[in-house]
């Protein structure tokens, strides 16, 4: 599944279900999925097989995580029995699990469901928002790497250990910054304003290689890639918003002005199929949007007109 778009699977075959005692609890290993530890657990209840999907971040800081759910449980001859739900689990809730009290009637899962005792769930997560969930570093930076670098940035309070090499080949600004000369014993340094330290290190994982762009990352990587001029950092960004982002028609067409992405903004606006959509992406102040769009907005809605 794409890491995009943040989905994933846990599946578990449960054993020896049938001698489960009421409110007795069997739980699947816990994996950890975007940094965020999970598991899924079934207990007998009241005539009928409970289900519960786990959320076990810590509650040491306030992180909430709305996810799409679907829960199959699926026999060996290929029924599957479906539920679906939008859950939320948030750092100061007194309960970390979300499920069905009775997700089948007990016999009907024994009949249907189950073989030799056991029996198979699976469930396919999308998560559609976190909040205050601190994501895994894909490449560090830190002073470890000190001796592999030739210049320190600090952003906030904390330090960047990077190649001045590197950094100039991707960035004009950068260039320009770093061919200042410096005295041979000492490694430059310098202190960049108007960023935040979290945005950086995902602006610097992806001109590195890595993929750390995401629907809550790419604000923050794509202002600095424009900031620091940064011309295949912009376009990964763009091919994500087109390709893989869920963010609204009208914030794609905001971003595609702001960042003067064409690609994006006739990708959005192909997307517009009616006058609602019309009305999605239009801005209570019509001076703040793209002449251009406001021309396209209005020759759709025309073509609209019966």
């Amino acid at each position: 599944m794409s890491a995009s778009r943040k989905e994933f699977v846990l599946k578990h075959v449960f054993k020896d279900v049938r001698n489960l005692k009421e409110n007795e609890y069997q739980c699947g290993p816990t994996e950890e999925h975007f940094n965020v530890p999970w598991r899924i657990g079934v207990t007998r209840r009241k005539g009928s097989l409970a289900y519960y999907l786990y959320c076990h971040y810590p509650k040491t800081t306030e992180w909430s995580i709305t996810i799409e759910r679907e829960a199959r449980l699926i026999s060996v001859g290929g029924k599957i029995k479906k539920r679906n739900s939008e859950s939320t689990f948030i750092s100061n809730s007194e309960y970390n699990s979300r499920g069905w009290g009775s997700f089948i009637e007990w016999n009907n899962m024994e009949k249907d469901y189950m073989t030799d005792g056991n029996i198979t769930i699976e469930e396919y997560i999308k998560i559609k928002k976190m909040t205050g969930i601190a994501k895994k570093k894909l490449r560090n930076f830190d002073s470890k790497m000190n001796i592999f670098s030739d210049v320190i940035l600090t952003v906030e309070d904390e330090k960047f250990y990077v190649s001045k090499l590197f950094l100039a080949t991707q960035s004009a600004y950068f260039e320009d910054l770093l061919s200042k000369k410096h005295e041979k014993s000492e490694k430059p340094k310098y202190k960049l304003d108007g960023c935040k330290s979290e945005d950086f290190q995902y602006f610097l994982e992806l001109i590195y290689g890595e993929s750390p762009i995401d629907d809550e990352t790419v604000d923050g990587i794509i202002h600095l890639a424009d900031k620091y001029q940064v011309p295949t950092a912009m376009r990964k960004c763009e091919e994500f918003l087109i390709n893989n982002s869920e963010k609204s028609l009208k914030e794609k067409l905001q971003m595609a002005k702001t960042y003067k992405l064409e690609n994006l903004k006739d990708r959005a606006l192909s997307e517009i199929k009616n006058v609602a959509d019309i009305r999605s992406v239009v801005s209570y102040d019509v001076s703040e949007m793209d002449p251009s769009v406001v021309a396209a907005l209005l020759q759709k809605a025309l073509s609209y007109l019966p």
